[in-house]
């Protein structure tokens, strides 16, 4: 095809119902993961990735042009009303073909909103799934954190990486599950792998540039001060398994410890870190899940 474009819609080419479109991912989110999806498959030089947003872009396209769509919300906007405008406005007779969607591994279609209800992962995997809904943290509520309580391993007392682990083999809890880059990666530093690490690849300082290991890896999105149903679901798919399983996060992983905390069986340990102080250890306790379920329960849902 003559000067292909990639487009990602958005504005009035999106259904009004589109399903999930409060937890929708940014449209820069959504361009930049087309580039680098072309980029990775050498197409970026001959594929212009584009936002369009409304009736009056696809009309400045010149010429017939073929329109290939996955079928859904959006392709029944831009058939119904886009290609009738072009035609009665500028005499062209486009052409619409549907692509094929991708099926995920229990044969039903591989969808965003899927993804987003905790149904699917990005690879079509069967996930837990969750009835959670989405919450968001008002900024009222953060100064009454009800941080899961704990041991705190100060570094500049003791190594914490290291007095964390030694422990992790005298006590054996049954799951244990590592959130933030910095303690997730100094712990496997220490030759141990946690059944669950939780990273989203930054620090405080910037990006990350330490490494992870493990034996099944998840995408999740999940954006500062929310936690999504794609978070729940995914984490207790984690622990449900026994793979090292590595979830990173794009966005921020800071409050998914809490719904670790109330997925994972009493006896487990959930490890995160304390800025500038050292590695915090916290059971996995009856205390600590009413202190979790409190907290997540004081944030709205986003509807």
């Amino acid at each position: 095809m003559p000067k292909p474009v990639a487009a990602v819609t958005n504005g009035e080419l999106v259904a009004n119902d589109l399903e999930l479109a409060a937890i929708i991912q940014p449209v820069k989110m959504r361009v930049k993961k087309l580039e680098l999806y072309l980029a990775d498959r050498e197409l970026s030089r001959s594929i212009q990735v584009q936002v369009v947003g409304s009736y009056a872009e696809l009309l400045k396209i010149p010429g017939s042009t073929v329109f290939m769509m996955f079928e859904g919300p959006c392709c029944d906007e831009t058939q119904s009303k886009a290609l009738s405008l072009r035609k009665d406005q500028l005499g062209l007779n486009d052409r619409m073909e549907f692509l094929k969607p991708f099926l995920a591994k229990d044969g039903g279609k591989l969808s965003s909103a899927r993804i987003r209800r905790g149904e699917i992962d990005r690879e079509g995997h069967r996930l837990m799934g969750t009835k959670e809904p989405p919450r968001r943290l008002e900024f009222s509520t953060r100064s009454g954190l009800k941080i899961p309580k704990g041991d705190v391993y100060d570094a500049n007392e003791v190594c914490p990486e290291k007095e964390v682990v030694q422990r992790i083999k005298k006590e054996h809890p049954i799951k244990v599950i590592s959130v933030g880059d910095v303690t997730t990666a100094s712990i496997i530093s220490q030759n141990y792998t946690p059944d669950v690490c939780v990273v989203e690849g930054t620090t405080k300082r910037g990006r990350f540039q330490g490494s992870f290991t493990s034996e099944k890896e998840y995408v999740i999105y999940n954006p500062s001060a929310v936690v999504l149903p794609e978070a729940w679901s995914v984490i207790d798919t984690a622990l449900h398994d026994s793979a090292k399983s590595l979830i990173m996060v794009e966005g921020e992983e800071d409050l998914l410890g809490f719904p670790a905390m109330l997925l994972a069986p009493i006896g487990s340990v959930l490890l995160y870190g304390q800025p500038d102080v050292g590695i915090v250890w916290s059971p996995v306790d009856d205390d600590n899940r009413a202190r979790a379920k409190s907290y997540l329960e004081d944030m709205p849902a986003i509807t």
